[in-house]
């Protein structure tokens, strides 16, 4: 079974002396992800440094390893703050906010522009920023302008593709011989004749 880190979270202790947990939010991967999901600390999921061979071929240690390979990318995105999303084009792609606007919009769960472009009206009247109604349109003209330019390059490239296989099919029919008997060289001769005339 496939997991996938949903959300990650800082628990602070009340205690200043203790350190604060990481914590990461794992599901299983497609249908019922929202049924089973549980959550542990980052750092009893990491695989135990320093074992020998033996140790490091056990099934347990295989196990963690793959699944903190899943989770390590997604862990040290959200330190860095750039959490990449699992479907739809980044917020740091998009020229339409600041880096701290979207650093907001990350903080109400928004990750990814086709996220802003669905936001409903009550989602942008929250956001303590100027022309917040204009982000949805904003968000749907851009993704629509990156569909359109997606599409000419496509467009482009199969039209330099076809013109390149044109030109290889005229050199390949130049170059084969015709088949058939040749022309009698009377025959030859009476057809320039007409030709001529």
């Amino acid at each position: 079974m496939t997991i996938r880190a949903v959300e990650f979270k800082t628990n602070y202790s009340a205690d200043k002396e203790k350190e604060p947990v990481d914590m990461v939010l794992l599901a299983p991967s497609g249908e019922g992800h929202l049924k089973t999901q549980t959550w542990h600390r980052v750092k009893n999921l990491r695989p135990p440094e320093g074992l020998d061979d033996r140790d490091r071929n056990a099934d347990t240690h295989v196990a963690m390893t793959a699944r903190w390979s899943v989770i390590e990318p997604a862990y040290k995105a959200w330190k860095a703050g750039t959490e990449i999303p699992e479907n739809g084009t980044p917020l740091a792609a998009w020229s339409g906010v600041t880096a701290d606007q979207a650093g907001l919009l990350r903080n109400m769960a928004i990750r990814t522009v086709e996220d802003v472009r669905d936001m409903s009206e009550s989602a942008f009247t929250k956001l303590p920023m100027p022309n917040a109604r204009k982000l949805p349109q904003l968000a749907r003209d851009w993704l629509e302008g990156a569909d359109s330019a997606t599409k000419d390059a496509k467009i482009s490239d199969l039209e330099e593709r076809m013109a390149a296989m044109t030109e290889m099919l005229e050199a390949q029919a130049a170059d084969k011989p015709k088949r058939g008997r040749p022309p009698k060289q009377a025959e030859v001769e009476e057809t320039e004749g007409a030709n001529a005339a």
